[in-house]
C-alpha cells in the first residue's frame, strides 16, 4: 500500500497571537487601544499575542473588525494582505485615535474589491518627487513639483471645488468621513499600488477642506518615505513635513505666475491687504488664510504678526472677543459648492444596480448600518433619483 502523505506540520502555538501583534503595530495602535476597540481587557490581548490564549472564531471577528483587515489575516501570514501604510510622523492624531484609520483600512479594501467586481481599476498616475528624503525641501523645489502636477491635474477647468475628481484624475482615490474631534482634516495612505486620501467632510469653511485635499496630495507627492511602518525616522521633526505639504498645497491652488499677474494687472496693491485678498479668493476660490500665506510668501506684501491680522480680521467681520477659526474666513464658499460624490460611490451604486451585489455588501463597503443601506439602495431604484453624497463615513 502507498504510504499516507505526512499530515502538515502543526502551526505554531504563538503564530496567530503574532499575526495579531503584527497588525495591531501596522496600524500603530496600542495594546490598550486594541482592547477597547474589542471590549476586552489588556491582559487578554497581551495574552493573545504571547499565545497563552487561542481566541475563539468570534474573538477573530471582533478583532478582524478592530483592526480593519480580514480574518484570514490573523490566521495565515502567507496569505495575509498587506497593511496599509500612513504617513503617521504626518498624521500625529491618529496616534490618539485610530478610528479614522482603521475606517481608512476597511475602505481600501472596499475599493478593491469594488474595481475587482465592476472590472474597473483606477490607474495610478501620481509621480513622486525623486528625494531622498533627508533635508528640507527648497521652495523651488516644492513650487516645481506642485506647477507640474497641476499642470497635468485639470484643476484650472474644474476648480477646487471638484478637487475630489482632480485627485480622481491623478490616481488617487478620495473619499470622505465626518470626525467631530480636532486636528485632523485629512489622511493620505497607501496599499500596494492604491493611494488613498480620506478628507473631513465639513458643513461649513469648506476651503479647508479643499486646502486639506491638496496637503495630503503634497505628503503623497514630497514625502513617499513617510509611508511606512518603519519607525526609523521617528526624530525626524515632523512640523518640517507640515510646513512642506502646506507649501505644496498653496503653489498647488494658488500658482504664483497666475496670481502674481493678478496681483500686478489689478493694482491690488493699491487696495487694503484684507480687500486685495478678498478679490483673490473670488479668482483662485481657496482660503482666505492660504492667500495670505502666498501674497507674503511672493513679496507682494509684507507679512504682518498673527495678532494684529486676526484682529484686523475680526474688525472688518464685525467680531468681538474671542472666535473659533471657522468664523474667520471671510466671504466663505457655500457648502454646497463642493462637489462630494466620488468614484467609489458610484461604483459601489453601478454594481447593485447590476445585482453583482446586495443591500448588505452596501453596508459593510460604506460602514453604514444595513437599514441605512437598506434606504439609500431604495433611492437608488426610484426614476426621479439623483446622484448624492451616499459614500460618507
Amino acid at each position: 500500500m502507498p504510504k499516507k502523505a505526512a499530515a502538515p506540520a502543526p502551526a505554531p502555538t504563538n503564530e496567530v497571537g503574532n499575526l495579531i501583534r503584527k497588525q495591531r503595530e501596522a496600524m500603530q495602535m496600542t495594546v490598550a487601544q486594541l482592547a477597547g476597540r474589542v471590549g476586552v481587557s489588556r491582559n487578554t490581548i497581551t495574552n493573545y499575542e504571547a499565545g497563552k490564549t487561542e481566541p475563539s472564531a468570534s474573538d477573530l471577528v471582533r478583532l478582524s473588525g478592530a483592526l480593519g483587515c480580514a480574518v484570514n489575516d490573523l490566521l495565515s501570514g502567507g496569505c495575509a494582505s498587506m497593511p496599509p501604510r500612513f504617513a503617521f510622523r504626518a498624521h500625529a492624531p491618529l496616534r490618539k485615535d485610530p478610528e479614522i484609520a482603521v475606517a481608512a483600512r476597511k475602505y481600501l479594501r472596499a475599493y478593491d474589491e469594488i474595481e475587482e467586481i465592476t472590472n474597473s481599476r483606477l490607474q495610478g498616475k501620481l509621480r513622486t518627487f525623486d528625494g531622498d528624503g533627508e533635508g528640507p525641501l527648497t521652495d523651488r523645489e516644492i513650487e516645481s513639483a506642485a506647477d507640474t502636477l497641476r499642470q497635468s491635474s485639470g484643476l484650472h477647468d474644474t476648480g477646487p471645488e471638484n478637487i475630489a475628481s482632480v485627485l480622481e484624475g491623478l490616481g488617487v482615490r478620495t473619499l470622505f468621513f465626518e470626525h467631530e474631534g480636532k486636528g485632523l482634516e485629512g489622511l493620505s495612505t497607501i496599499q500596494g499600488e492604491m493611494m488613498l486620501v480620506m478628507l473631513r467632510d465639513r458643513k461649513r469653511v469648506i476651503e479647508r477642506t479643499i486646502f486639506s485635499a491638496a496637503h495630503e496630495l503634497g505628503h503623497l507627492v514630497l514625502h513617499p518615505h513617510l509611508f511606512t511602518n518603519d519607525e526609523h525616522d521617528e526624530e525626524a521633526d515632523p512640523k518640517r513635513y507640515e510646513e512642506e505639504a502646506n507649501k505644496f498645497a498653496g503653489n498647488f491652488l494658488a500658482p504664483s505666475d497666475e496670481l502674481v499677474r493678478i496681483w500686478k494687472e489689478e493694482r491690488l496693491n493699491r487696495l487694503s491687504l484684507f480687500n486685495a485678498l478678498i478679490l483673490l479668493k473670488r479668482v483662485f476660490h481657496v482660503s482666505f488664510h492660504c492667500l495670505y500665506h502666498r501674497v507674503t510668501e511672493l513679496k507682494l506684501h509684507p507679512k504682518i504678526d498673527g495678532a494684529i491680522f486676526i484682529n484686523q480680521i475680526k474688525q472688518q467681520l464685525g467680531i468681538n472677543g474671542p472666535a473659533k477659526m471657522d468664523d474667520l474666513e471671510p466671504d466663505p464658499l457655500k457648502p454646497d459648492v463642493l462637489y462630494r460624490t466620488n468614484r467609489f460611490s458610484r461604483l459601489v451604486r453601478s454594481a447593485f444596480l447590476q445585482d453583482l451585489i446586495g443591500v448588505s455588501k452596501v453596508a459593510e463597503m460604506f460602514q453604514v448600518p444595513v437599514d441605512r443601506a437598506k434606504e439609500i439602495t431604495t433611492d437608488w431604484l426610484r426614476p426621479e433619483y439623483e446622484l448624492v453624497e451616499d459614500g460618507d463615513l
